[in-house]
């Protein structure tokens, strides 16, 4: 069975990362899950025209058109970066990796 999209859930941002973009909420039976699709800053700021397609596709679509590609995936990234290299997919675990690694250092 392959998820569904519930909802786009509006406009995004994680902290610590130069991109911003759209949380969307996706199920499957009786699970759920949340996929973040971002567009780099500098693709943001850019002529459209100058990216890759994929990205180009997200950017006209708040991200649909790359959330539609994981929809038959076991377990869908949980985060989609698109920029100037076209778009890839962070697991749970690589999301939580660079989270970490955007904590500040405290000092002891």
């Amino acid at each position: 069975m392959n998820w569904e999209i519930r909802v786009n859930l509006g406009r995004h941002e994680r902290p610590g990362v130069d991109a911003r973009g759209w949380l969307w909420a996706i199920t499957r039976g009786d699970q759920a899950a949340q996929v973040v699709i971002e567009i780099s800053g500098t693709a943001w700021s850019s002529d459209p025209l100058r990216l890759p397609e994929d990205t180009r596709h997200a950017l006209e679509t708040d991200g649909r058109t790359e959330l539609l590609k994981v929809l038959d995936q076991d377990d869908p990234p949980r985060v989609i970066q698109c920029g100037f290299n076209g778009c890839s997919y962070l697991s749970a675990a690589d999301v939580r990796g660079q989270t970490e690694r955007n904590q500040p250092k405290v000092k002891q």
